[in-house]
């Protein structure tokens, strides 16, 4: 049985802009558990959804019950040294909401298909709990791929799931909005994916870098799948258009009408056609690092060939 794959490097351009998942963090590389960081974005007690990660680290990991939460807070610690994003900080990068969502539910009805040659790629997938998550639900880890800016979460996801000698998947490091061309690390993706997971990723982003994402993820998509899709959860809002994030970073947030215009463009970009699904899920609640905005609404979307 060969072990899983990652393709890395050391360094590489875009580390440190908040471009994975686990972003909307605190942008300053020396910030560690300090007392500015500690009760806003560090938080020692886990989430009341823990129950959860705590029986796939039980079943999938092996991990003796007793002992789970002193590895998960171990785990957390060692990202955190890695980078202090909110995500880290608040335990999110455990939750296993995303196997809520009606959409993941069909892509995993699609990978256990017999026969079944679907491939599935998370995109921004920090330490790869989804794809851990699949595995556990039955999929062929052959067929799942996973990537994010920082290869050191990838790494890491090892350690926190206890299966680096058995776990198939594919890693790939690499940044999603270098200009041109793009990162040639992720040119291995290309064409090979029949399902791509995006969550909490566009809505980090200028429309202009969401343009150049979406026609990187273009790319990854099975050019003769009619099937292909991208789903995913990330935040949105009633009156769309450029916003400030937390860290005062610009970033465009979308509703319905602009997230179709995005992949309209996205279209003629790339000589495809595109249909999107939009639907709020709930308002998104402030936390310390950034103030309350009443427009805001987690978002659930799809997109599919038209």
């Amino acid at each position: 049985m060969r072990s899983s794959t990652v393709l890395s490097a050391l360094r590489f351009p875009g580390h440190g802009q908040g471009l994975g998942r686990c972003s909307m963090a605190a942008q300053d590389t020396k910030a560690s558990h300090d007392a500015v960081l500690r009760g806003k974005i560090y938080i020692d007690a886990l989430p009341a959804d823990v129950a959860p990660i705590r029986r796939l680290l039980e079943k999938y990991s092996g991990i003796r019950a007793k002992d789970v939460d002193e590895h998960i807070h171990y785990m957390r610690d060692r990202l955190w040294e890695i980078y202090p994003y909110v995500c880290i900080g608040h335990f999110r990068f455990l939750s296993l909401q995303f196997t809520y969502d009606p959409r993941y539910q069909m892509a995993l009805r699609r990978l256990l298909l017999p026969r079944s040659r679907a491939t599935f790629l998370d995109l921004a997938c920090c330490v790869g709990q989804v794809l851990r998550q699949l595995a556990y639900d039955g999929v062929d880890a052959n067929r799942l791929y996973g990537t994010d800016l920082e290869p050191r979460f990838l790494d890491a996801g090892y350690d926190l799931f206890k299966d680096r000698a058995k776990f198939k998947a594919t890693f790939v490091a690499g940044d999603m909005v270098k200009p041109g061309e793009g990162d040639a690390r992720l040119q291995v993706l290309d064409g090979k994916m029949s399902i791509i997971h995006a969550t909490s990723f566009f809505h980090l982003f200028t429309w202009d870098d969401q343009v150049q994402a979406a026609t990187r993820m273009i790319r990854f998509l099975d050019p003769h799948d009619p099937d292909a899709t991208i789903f995913g959860r990330h935040v949105g809002t009633t009156k769309p258009g450029d916003r400030q994030g937390p860290r005062d970073n610009a970033r465009y947030l979308h509703n319905a009408e602009t997230w179709q215009k995005l992949w309209d463009e996205v279209g003629k970009l790339t000589g495809t056609a595109w249909r999107t699904e939009f639907e709020p899920i709930e308002k998104v609640g402030g936390h310390s690092t950034s103030s309350l905005d009443d427009t805001l609404r987690r978002m659930s979307f799809g997109v599919y060939r038209a």
